[in-house]
Formats: C-alpha cells, sequence, structure tokens
C-alpha cells in the first residue's frame, strides 16, 4: 500500500497524556510505522501548516484521552479541537487511547463531531505495563493493520512500559551525544583553519583577529536583539560573547504569563545562567543545578546587572526590567495564568508528577531544565512545587523576611502545594533557597 510521509496521527493533551504520547510513537515506530507527534517536530505548538499536513498525510487519527483531556475542546482556539475537527472533516479513521482508565467523558457543549469520534467509538484497550506490547499488537492487528496494512518491524522492539521508557531514555542521551560530537567536530575544523591562517599570517594576526572579533561579536549582538525584539532588547555593546549568549538562553526560557505586559522564566534560575551573566567560570555538571546560596541582596546585584534601567548607579547589560516576581505573580503563573488551574499542586493533584519533594528527591537538588521527567503547568513553567523554594520580592513580614513559594526538595507534599509559602530573612542564603525570574513591559529605553 502506497504511504505518505505519515502513517498515523497521535492527538494528546500535554498534562496528563505527553508520557503515553511519547510512549505510543515509540512502540508504533519500532513496528514499521511513521508516526507524526508535535512534541517531537513542533516544540513551539503553534497549530499551523505543519500540523495540519501531518493530518492530511496520516489516514490513521490516535487520540489519547487522558483525565480531563477534553475539558477545554469548548474553546474554539484549542488545539486538540483544532486537531480532532481537521481530522474529521478529512475523514480520518480514529483510534481512541484510553491509557490510564481515567477518562471521564466530555462537556455537553463540545461539538458532537468530537463527542462522536472520543466517546461513540470502541477505545483501543492499552495496558501500560508488562502486557503493553501485546495490547500494541493487538491494536496493531484489530485497528491499524485492517486499514492501512503492516509494516516492517525494526530489530529491536519493546515489549512493556518499563523496556520503553528505558529506550526513550537512551535516545536521549543518543541525541545529546550527537550534538555534542557534532560542536566538537565544528571547533575541531575551525581550530585547523585558524591554525593554517596563523601559519601564513602570523604578522598581521593581532590586528585581523581583533577586528574579526570585533566584528562577530556586533553580528551577534545584532542576530540575539533581532531574535528577542518580542521584548525590544537591546545589549550593552561591550558585553563578552558568553554573556549575550547566556543572555539569549535566558530569554528563549521566558513565557508569557500575561500576555505583553509580564513574562516568567520556565525554569528556576541556574549556576550557568548566574555564571554567564558575570563572564565567569564554572563547573559544566552544575550548569542546569538551581543556582541556590543566595542571599536576597546578591540577587538583585546580578539583577541590577542584568536589567534595570532604573537603577541610575548602574547601566545595566540589557535595556528589561528584569526582577524576581511578587507573591501574587507567583502565584497566578502557578496557577496557570488564564488557564486558572485549580489543582493542588503546580500542574497537577499528584505531587510526584510535578515536584521534586522529600519522598522522592533522596535528598538530592535536582537539575532545572524542564527533561527530568516531571510536567509542567499549562504555562509549560517546570519546578514551581518542589526542588528549591523560590524567593519573590514580597515582605513576608516586618522584620527582614521575604517570602519563598513552592516549598522545596526536603519538604513534605503539603509544603510543596500552588500555595505554599514561608518566610526567608534577606540576609540569609540556604543550599534550598533559589529563584526565577520576571520581564516585565514596557521596556525603558
Amino acid at each position: 500500500m502506497k504511504t505518505g510521509k505519515y502513517d498515523i496521527f497521535i492527538s494528546y493533551r500535554r498534562v496528563g497524556g505527553a508520557q503515553y504520547a511519547r510512549i505510543l510513537q515509540l512502540m508504533l515506530i519500532q513496528r514499521g510505522y511513521k508516526v507524526f507527534l508535535d512534541y517531537d517536530e513542533l516544540r513551539d505548538g503553534v497549530f499551523g501548516k505543519r500540523i495540519k499536513a501531518a493530518i492530511h498525510e496520516a489516514p490513521i487519527f490516535m487520540l489519547v484521552l487522558s483525565k480531563d483531556s477534553m475539558e477545554r475542546c469548548v474553546n474554539p482556539d484549542d488545539w486538540v479541537r483544532e486537531e480532532i475537527l481537521l481530522a474529521v472533516q478529512e475523514q480520518k479513521i480514529f483510534v481512541p487511547i484510553n491509557p490510564d482508565k481515567t477518562f471521564d467523558g466530555i462537556k455537553a457543549d463540545v461539538p458532537e463531531a468530537i463527542r462522536t469520534v472520543a466517546c461513540d467509538n470502541q477505545h483501543s484497550e492499552i495496558d501500560f505495563g508488562q502486557n503493553l506490547g501485546v495490547t500494541i499488537e493487538q491494536m496493531i492487528q484489530n485497528r491499524i493493520a485492517p486499514k492501512i496494512g503492516t509494516r516492517q518491524v525494526q530489530n529491536h522492539v519493546d515489549n512493556d512500559y518499563t523496556g520503553a521508557k528505558e529506550t526513550l531514555r537512551k535516545i536521549k542521551q543518543r541525541n545529546r551525544f550527537i550534538k555534542w560530537f557534532t560542536i566538537v567536530g565544528v571547533t575541531i575544523a575551525v581550530l585547523a583553519v585558524l591554525g593554517v591562517c596563523i601559519w601564513f599570517v602570523r604578522h598581521q594576526l593581532d590586528m585581523e583577529q581583533a577586528e574579526a572579533q570585533k566584528v562577530a561579536l556586533q553580528q551577534l549582538r545584532s542576530e540575539i536583539e533581532d531574535r528577542h525584539k518580542v521584548f525590544g532588547l537591546q545589549l550593552r555593546p561591550d558585553l563578552s560573547e558568553k554573556q549575550m549568549r547566556t543572555i539569549d538562553t535566558l530569554l528563549t526560557y521566558m513565557v508569557p504569563v500575561r500576555p505583553d505586559t509580564l513574562w516568567m522564566s520556565q525554569i528556576e534560575f541556574t549556576v550557568g545562567q548566574w555564571y554567564g551573566i558575570q563572564d565567569a567560570i564554572f563547573a559544566e555538571a552544575e550548569r542546569y543545578m538551581p543556582k541556590t546560596d543566595v542571599s536576597y541582596g546578591d540577587i538583585y546585584t546580578l539583577l541590577n546587572e542584568l536589567g534595570n534601567p532604573s537603577d541610575t548607579n548602574t547601566k545595566p547589560m540589557t535595556n528589561l526590567q528584569v526582577s524576581l516576581p511578587s507573591v501574587d505573580e507567583w502565584e497566578y503563573a502557578a496557577h496557570g495564568g488564564s488557564y486558572h488551574e485549580t489543582t493542588l499542586y503546580v500542574g497537577n493533584d499528584d505531587v510526584n508528577q510535578v515536584a521534586w519533594y522529600r519522598d522522592n528527591s533522596n535528598g538530592v537538588l535536582h537539575p532545572s531544565d524542564g527533561q527530568q521527567d516531571l510536567e509542567p503547568n499549562n504555562l509549560d513553567l517546570f519546578d514551581m512545587s518542589g526542588n528549591v523554594s523560590e524567593l519573590c520580592n514580597t515582605s513576608f513580614n516586618e522584620n527582614g523576611f521575604y517570602t519563598i513559594c513552592g516549598g522545596n526538595y526536603n519538604s513534605p507534599a503539603d509544603e510543596v502545594t500552588a500555595s505554599s509559602r514561608a518566610g526567608f530573612e534577606a540576609g540569609a542564603k540556604s543550599p534550598t533557597v533559589g529563584f526565577r525570574i520576571v520581564i516585565r513591559k514596557t521596556p525603558i529605553e
């Protein structure tokens, strides 16, 4: 049978369904099918031409029915709703999956076409445990192969949930190695070319090298300013490459909390960001660890250097208004902003899905990079429950204490909720206290 670019399109809700969708994609690929999953292919999440093209190409539309996955389908601009309605319009073959038996139906005001495919279609029974491989094979035999045929199975096929998770871990590790190897190869090639140039034009090297560095830094500055023009970014002309690239990375992690007025970092401020802004050396193994053991004053000294144009005593690196969030801003973001999440913890009612805390942290701090198998909330904010208590720019009492929110890796579960607060002395430092930043509009020119 002639096939297009994809055989199967998997639609899922990021909160509650991502882990199941990724496992389904892996195991179907192992069994020869070409599967589209926007977690891999469209990290910005935009419902645009590529998603529409993938739905058009794939004859099978697989729908992951995790708990509350259809709740937001009442909204005309909901991505899952748009995917389903487009698939209905194109008469795709629907294969609904109820992965953990928690799907509890949909609201009455959801379009009838969505109700038909989600509730009236028979759900494929997938057992995410020891029998996962068997149930995947049954789904292929009963629901997929009769429509689009079988495919050439790969040499390695996982047959249970534990094995599939391990395979995903190895794939991620391999991809990181390939990226590292590529960077090393490019660096070696550049150094080799540079060595040849030095051999031929040694007497001109100092002048040419200085000019080249000046041009490269100017070009890098222009690229970064253009990449982040949503903030109206302007960089101070004397910044080093490390400082500019650190600011570039930091802004890449910013997500809108209130449209065009307030952004917050997806992750807790890291060691790499702290020392990168200072153009200082740090242990590479610590790059993604949250920066702790700093006082309120230490933090604001750095943030005033990074971006606080209202401070007339300094000339900051950027024209942005960078600061700690207030408690109200922190909790608004923790509850998903305009999504108004009502979960006990930030992003989920199950603490183990979203937080490093006393019962699962092994008493140690975890990296703040969004890659630790914990779920974000609807704003894609990670680790707001647990890991490190996050310092806010709001007084806790009249004794010089500021407020910390969210609890930390040594906290019990009832102290890592979305509304957990405690006091922290302004001059104190702790290995369990860190922070994340916000950017407020409008930048001062």
